[in-house]
């Protein structure tokens, strides 16, 4: 997943389609996805703040997105 918005913020408009497309399902999904669906624009133009991008979610969702967040900054060079 975080390899998706890493492509997605380098360009890659393949991955940008799955993502849209990835967005809108886990929108109809209601409760932490939809929290996460929103989340997505934001992570793919560079935020990395836990705190803004875990507002709301439940304990298991929080623990996702943090993950998330973690395998991106792997990603990135330094």
């Amino acid at each position: 997943f975080a390899q998706l918005i890493h492509a997605t913020a380098h360009g890659d408009l393949q991955a940008l389609q799955l993502l849209g497309a990835m967005a809108e399902q886990m929108s109809a999904m209601g409760g932490d996805m939809r929290i996460l669906a929103g989340a997505l624009r934001p992570l793919v133009d560079g935020e990395r703040d836990a705190d803004k991008l875990t507002r709301g979610l439940s304990p298991p969702g929080e623990t996702l997105m943090l993950d998330i967040i973690a395998e991106l900054n792997r990603l990135q060079p330094h």
